[in-house]
C-alpha cells in the first residue's frame, strides 16, 4: 500500500513562520511543493533554519528513518549521501525544538556529519557520514526526501496528506489503490471511499457518481485531466442515470471533494466534485530517468465469455410468426441459459489486460504515450449467503423482485449482460518554455463495448410461470459502443518572485458518440405494417463539449491572498436516431434529447491569517447559463404546435360517513312517511297496509348516511396542487368522516404555450470558512458554502424519462454547513504518520430538480440531509491501517404537491424519507451505517507487503412503503428502491518486488463469496464473487 504520510507538522510550521512574517515564500513553497525540482544553495547567511523551532517526536528508529520522519516534522528537504545506515539507530526527539538542535540531538554519538543549507523559507538538511564530510558536493547527495514528495509517489502522497491537511472533507485514491483494487466495473474504484458511491454499477459501464447522498446531472462533476464529459441515459421505468464513462487503466488519481466548495481550477457542484487525473511522465519515469516506460500485465478470474445474440436485423419473420407488442420482449434469440458454477475455473482467461507506457523527461520537454486494453466476460455472482434474495417474501401480496433474485439469477451463475472491451489511448507533451511557465497538451481516446439492459428487460419471472428463467434462461442482449475524446490544453505560469502571478488556464474539448441499448425498444423489432426486422432498442447520442479553466493567485500582503478564477462551458447534444420513421412509430422507443447549453462562472476567494491560531477564507462565485431545447423546436416546426392542454385543476369525488341521532333519523323517516300519504290514499290503502309500509321504511333506513360529494380542486397557476384548498383533506381536517377519496382531471384548462425558447438564469453564491488551532497537532474547522444549480441538458430537453415543465425550472440552491475537528498523532506508537478526523455535515437543497409523480420534471421544496464521518490512518513504516465509518442522520425530502398528489387523502406527509414514488431521489439514498477498515504490513526492507481491507453496509431499510401507508404496493416500475441485504466483503493482496524494476502482485475481491447487490443499484443484477488476479508490473 502506498506510504500515507502527514503534512500536519509542516502546517505547523507554516503557522511559526507566519507569526515571523515570512508567509510569502511559505504558502508559495506548499502550493508548488508537487513541481519543485531539489536545488542545492549555499549556506544561509541568516542560518535561519537553525533558529525556527517546531514540535518533534521521533522515535528510536533506524536512523534513515529517523531522518526523514524528523524532516516530515520540521517541513524540510533532506539529502542524504550514498554512505549506507544500515545497523545506525538515531536517538530519540521530543519537544519543541530549533531544527539545529533537534538534528544536534538525533546524530548525537553517531559519527554523522549534517549542514543545514537553503533559505529561511526553504531550509535544506544535508547528511553524510562523518569520513565523507569533508567538502560535500552536490554530487554526492541524493533527494531522500522533498518536503514530503518522494518521486512518483509525491502526487499521491499529497492527496492522502490532504485528507487532513484540507479544511474541506475528501477521500483519495492513487494509482496504487486504483490499479489493486479496480474491480470488475469502474464504479469500483469508488468502492473503499467513505461516503462516496455510484448508481448502476453493474449495468451501465461508467461512473454515476454520489456524495453524501447527492446525486445526478451536474450535481456531482466528474473531471479527468479538467475535462468534463457526462450523458444522461435511459434506464425504462427505473428512470434515468447520468454516466461518465472512463477507462481505470488510464487513471493515476481520484480525489473526490464533498460539498460545494472553491477550490481552485475544481469545477464543484451542490454536492461536491470528482477529480481524476491521468498517468504523468512521473508514474512512468524515476526520478531522475530521462527515458523509460513501463508495462503491466494483468489476468483475472471470475468472468466467461458472453453467448451474444445474433441481431436479425433486415430479415423477415418466420412464417407463422405471431405478432404482439409484448413477443419483441420475450425474443428467443435473445435468451440464453447462464453458465453455472462448475464451470467457473480458477485460471479462466476470459479476463485479461495490459498497459504499455512510453516516457521520456528532457530539460526543455516532456513526453508521454500509453496504451491500454482491457477485455472482460460476464462475471459469476457470488455463491455464499443468498437467503435474503431467495425468501420469496411478498410485499402487500405482490411478487417482490429483490427476495426473488436468487431464484432467477442463482448464486455463483453467471451473471448476464456485465462484460466489457476497453481500449485506450493517452499523449501527453509537455513543454518547458522557461522556469516560470509551460505549456502541456493531452490527448485521451478511449473505445469501450460494455453489456447492458433496461432494467424492466432483466428477466424476472418465478419458476413455473410462462416465461421463467428456469426454462428459458435469461436475456443476454447485445452490447452497447461508446468511444469518448478529450483535448485540453493547460498553460502554467509563475514567475519567480512576482507575488501577484500565479497563473494557470486549461483549454479542453471532448466529444462523446454512444450507441448504446437505451432506448426503450427491443433488439429485433417487427411490425404487421413492415415486418422486416429492425433494431429499435439501440440509441445514438451525440454530445460535444468545450470549455475553459483560468485562475490567478495574488499575494497581497504577508497574510492575505487572493485567488481569482472562472470556467465556461458549451455543450451540444444530438442524434442521429430517425423518430419520424413512421414504421417504427408505434414501438415503446422514446424520444431522443437535443440542444445546447451554456454556463459560465467566477469566483474570488480570499486567504486571511491574521494571527498564528487561527485563518479565514471568505469568497463568492457567480454563475450563469442559458439552454435550448433543438429537438423541441425542429418537432415544432415540422408540426406548427407550440402550445399544449395544461389542466387549471382537477375533480375531486370523496364519500363522508355519518352515524345519525335518534332525532335525525327520526326526522329522516318522518320524511318519508309524508312522502307515502299520497301513494296511501290514490290506492286506498288500509290501515294496516300503511303500518306494515312504514314498518319497512324504518328497517330500510340505516342510520348510518353516506354522501357523495363532488368539487373542483384548483391549481396555483402552474400545475401545482396544495393541502388547503384540497375539499377532501380539509373535510379530514374539520372532522368529517370520509370514507373514500380521488381525483381526476376535470377538463378545465387552457392551451399553455410551449415554444421552444432560451432558458438562463444566474446567481452569486457565499462560501466562508473558519480554521482554529486548538493546539500544535489539533484544529477545528467551520465552513458555510452555498451553490446553485441550474437546469442540466436532461432537465432542459424534451425526450426519454420525463417531460419538460411547461412553466419552467428554478436552479437549484445548496445550503451545506460542516464542522470538524483534526488531530495530528504523528509519532504515537512509532507511527510516521498518524491522523484522526471527526465530520459533521447537514445540507439543504431547496428547489430540487426532481420527476413528480406526472413523471414531469418540477421543483420540490427541499432536500436536507444530515451525517457524521469518521476517518483516521497510522503508519509506523512496518504496519499500517486506515479506518472511515459514515452514519446518515437524515435524508428527508419535501414537497407538498408531490404529498397530495400521491395521495388525495392527505395520508402521504409533505415530507417523506428519501425521496416521493415516481421521482430519482429514492434510489439514491445512502446505506445508513457505512465502514472501511483497511490493514496491511511491509517486510523484507519493503519488498514485500501484504494487506486486505473489509467494506461494510448497513442493510437497506425500505422506507418507501412506509411513505404511503395507504397505498397499494408501488410497483417496481416506478423506479422503486432495490434492497440489499447486509454487506461485508474482504479484500486482500500480496505485493513483491522482484528487483527494482518489476514487481508481481496477487489481489483478492469479495473474498467470502458473497451473493449482494450493490447499493443504489437501478438493475437487478448480482455483483461479482470472488475474484483473483495477477499482475506483473516492470519499467524499465
Amino acid at each position: 500500500m502506498q506510504t500515507q504520510e502527514n503534512n500536519k507538522k509542516r502546517q505547523a510550521t507554516k503557522r511559526t513562520r507566519l507569526s515571523l512574517g515570512i508567509v510569502s515564500a511559505a504558502i508559495a513553497l506548499v502550493a508548488n511543493a508537487a513541481i519543485i525540482s531539489p536545488v542545492l544553495a549555499a549556506p544561509s547567511a541568516n542560518h535561519a533554519p537553525a533558529t525556527d523551532v517546531h514540535n518533534f517526536d521521533v522515535p528510536a528508529l533506524a536512523l534513515d528513518q529517523a531522518l526523514v520522519l524528523l524532516a516530515r516534522q520540521a517541513g524540510v528537504e533532506l539529502y542524504l549521501g550514498s554512505n549506507d545506515f544500515t545497523n545506525s539507530y538515531g536517538n530519540p526527539v521530543k519537544g519543541r525544538l530549533s531544527l539545529d538542535t533537534a538534528l544536534q540531538t538525533l546524530l548525537a554519538n553517531q559519527g554523522v556529519s549534517y549542514s543545514l543549507t537553503g533559505s529561511a523559507e526553504r531550509p535544506i538538511i544535508q547528511v553524510q557520514s562523518a569520513p565523507n564530510s569533508a567538502g560535500i558536493q552536490a554530487g554526492d547527495l541524493h533527494p531522500t526526501y522533498v518536503m514530503g514528495m518522494e518521486g512518483k509517489q509525491s502526487r499521491d502522497e499529497k492527496g492522502y496528506n490532504d485528507i487532513y491537511d484540507q479544511d474541506i472533507s475528501s477521500v483519495y485514491a492513487g494509482k496504487e489503490q486504483i490499479e489493486r483494487y479496480k474491480g470488475a466495473a469502474p464504479a469500483d474504484m469508488f468502492k473503499g471511499m467513505l461516503n462516496v458511491y455510484s448508481g448502476d454499477s453493474r449495468n451501465s459501464g461508467a461512473l454515476d457518481p454520489n456524495i453524501r447522498g447527492i446525486q445526478g446531472p451536474g450535481r456531482v462533476p466528474v473531471t479527468i485531466d479538467g475535462t468534463e464529459q457526462a450523458i444522461t441515459a435511459y434506464r425504462g421505468y427505473m428512470g434515468a442515470n447520468n454516466r461518465n464513462y472512463i477507462d481505470p487503466n488510464l487513471i493515476g488519481s481520484i480525489k473526490v471533494l464533498k460539498g460545494p466548495n472553491l477550490e481552485r481550477n475544481v469545477y464543484s457542484g451542490i454536492g461536491g466534485a470528482v477529480v481524476a487525473s491521468t498517468l504523468n511522465v512521473d508514474d512512468v519515469l524515476k526520478q531522475d530517468q530521462e527515458y523509460g516506460g513501463e508495462l503491466k500485465i494483468e489476468g483475472s478470474n471470475n468472468s466467461v465469455s458472453p453467448k451474444l445474440p445474433t441481431l436479425m436485423t433486415g430479415q423477415m419473420p418466420s412464417p407463422g410468426y405471431e405478432y404482439s407488442p409484448i413477443r419483441g420482449y420475450y425474443d428467443h434469440s435473445l435468451y440464453k441459459h447462464p453458465r453455472t458454477s462448475s464451470s467457473n475455473k480458477l485460471l479462466s482467461s476470459d479476463d485479461s489486460a495490459y498497459r504499455l507506457a512510453l516516457a521520456t523527461r528532457q530539460e526543455k520537454f516532456e513526453l508521454l504515450a500509453a496504451y491500454a486494453f482491457r477485455e472482460k466476460g460476464n462475471h459469476y455472482a457470488g455463491k455464499n449467503k443468498s437467503g435474503f434474495y431467495s425468501s420469496g417474501k411478498k410485499v402487500n401480496g405482490e411478487f417482490d423482485y429483490i427476495p426473488n433474485l436468487a431464484t432467477i439469477y442463482k448464486p455463483g451463475d453467471e451473471v448476464p449482460n456485465t462484460s466489457s472491451k476497453m481500449e485506450s489511448w493517452l499523449g501527453k507533451a509537455k513543454l518547458k518554455i522557461d522556469e516560470n511557465q509551460s505549456l502541456e497538451f493531452g490527448y485521451r481516446d478511449t473505445d469501450a463495448l460494455y453489456g447492458e439492459i433496461l432494467p424492466s428487460r432483466i428477466s424476472f419471472f418465478k419458476p413455473g410461470t410462462t416465461y421463467d428463467a428456469a426454462t428459458n434462461g435469461v436475456p443476454q442482449w447485445p452490447l452497447s459502443h461508446v468511444q469518448s475524446k478529450a483535448y485540453n490544453l493547460e498553460y502554467n505560469l509563475k514567475p519567480e518572485g512576482n507575488p501577484w502571478v500565479d497563473f494557470y488556464s486549461n483549454l479542453w474539448m471532448t466529444n462523446t458518440r454512444s450507441d448504446t441499448y437505451s432506448s426503450g425498444g427491443v433488439p429485433n423489432q417487427t411490425t404487421i405494417a413492415d415486418p422486416v426486422y429492425r433494431n429499435t432498442a439501440l440509441a445514438n447520442a451525440k454530445h460535444d463539449r468545450i470549455g475553459l479553466t483560468a485562475s490567478n493567485k495574488l499575494k497581497l500582503l504577508d497574510s492575505l491572498d487572493l485567488t481569482l478564477g472562472g470556467s465556461y462551458q458549451h455543450e451540444k447534444l444530438g442524434s442521429n436516431d430517425n423518430y419520424y420513421d413512421p414504421i417504427i412509430s408505434d414501438t415503446l422507443r422514446m424520444y431522443p434529447r437535443a440542444g445546447r447549453r451554456e454556463e459560465q462562472e467566477y469566483n474570488f476567494k480570499f486567504d486571511w491569517r491574521p494571527v498564528s491560531f487561527a485563518k479565514f477564507e471568505a469568497g463568492m462565485r457567480y454563475s450563469s447559463y442559458w439552454a435550448f431545447d433543438d429537438y423541441l423546436k425542429s418537432a415544432q416546426d415540422k408540426s406548427g404546435i407550440t402550445t399544449q392542454f395544461e389542466e387549471t385543476g382537477r375533480r375531486v369525488d370523496y364519500t363522508t360517513q355519518k352515524t345519525l341521532t335518534d332525532a335525525e333519523l327520526k326526522t329522516i323517516i318522518d320524511q318519508k312517511v309524508e312522502n307515502m300519504k299520497g301513494l296511501w290514499d290514490v290506492f286506498g290503502a288500509t290501515e294496516a297496509e300503511r303500518l306494515a309500509d312504514i314498518e319497512v321504511i324504518k328497517q330500510e333506513t340505516s342510520p348510518v348516511q353516506k354522501t357523495q360529494h363532488r368539487v373542483n380542486w384548483e391549481s396555483d397557476g402552474k400545475g401545482r396542487y396544495s393541502r388547503a384548498n384540497n375539499p377532501c383533506i380539509n373535510g379530514l381536517n374539520a372532522g368529517e368522516n370520509i370514507i373514500s377519496c380521488s381525483s381526476s382531471g376535470n377538463g378545465k384548462g387552457y392551451e399553455k404555450d410551449i415554444k421552444a425558447k432560451h432558458q438562463k438564469d444566474s446567481g452569486w453564491t457565499p462560501s466562508l470558512s473558519a480554521t482554529f488551532y486548538t493546539s500544535e497537532n489539533g484544529r477545528v474547522y467551520l465552513r458555510y458554502s452555498e451553490a446553485i444549480r441550474y437546469p442540466s441538458m436532461f432537465e432542459s430537453t424534451m425526450g426519454f424519462s420525463s417531460s419538460v415543465n411547461p412553466w419552467g425550472l428554478e436552479p437549484e440552491h445548496a445550503h451545506n454547513y460542516e464542522a470538524a475537528y483534526i488531530h495530528n498523532l504523528a509519532g504515537w506508537g512509532g507511527s510516521e504518520s498518524a491522523d484522526i478526523k471527526l465530520s459533521y455535515y447537514y445540507n439543504t437543497t431547496k428547489n430540487v430538480i426532481e420527476r413528480d409523480p406526472q413523471l414531469r420534471f418540477s421543483n420540490l421544496e427541499k432536500q436536507v440531509t444530515s451525517g457524521v464521518e469518521f476517518q483516521g490512518r497510522y503508519d509506523n513504516g512496518r504496519f499500517f491501517t486506515d479506518m472511515s465509518i459514515g452514519h446518515v442522520l437524515k435524508n428527508r425530502v419535501c414537497d407538498e404537491n408531490s404529498a397530495v398528489s400521491v395521495s388525495t387523502d392527505g395520508s402521504t406527509p409533505n415530507c417523506v424519507e428519501d425521496g416521493f414514488v415516481g421521482g430519482y431521489l429514492v434510489s439514491m439514498a445512502m446505506p445508513e451505517w457505512t465502514a472501511n477498515l483497511g490493514l496491511g504490513a511491509r517486510f523484507l526492507d519493503r519488498k514485500l507487503e501484504v494487506g486486505g481491507r473489509a467494506i461494510y453496509y448497513r442493510q437497506h431499510e425500505n422506507k418507501f412503503y412506509d411513505n404511503y401507508p395507504n397505498s397499494a404496493m408501488v410497483s417496481y416500475y416506478l423506479n422503486t428502491p432495490m434492497s440489499w441485504d447486509k454487506i461485508i466483503t474482504y479484500d486482500a493482496y500480496v505485493n513483491y518486488k522482484l528487483t527494482d524494476d518489476a514487481s508481481i502482485e496477487l489481489t483478492g475481491t469479495n473474498l467470502s463469496n458473497l451473493y449482494y447487490i450493490d447499493p443504489l443499484t437501478r438493475s437487478a443484477m448480482p455483483a461479482p464473487g470472488r475474484t483473483l488476479k495477477l499482475a506483473f508490473t516492470t519499467t524499465f
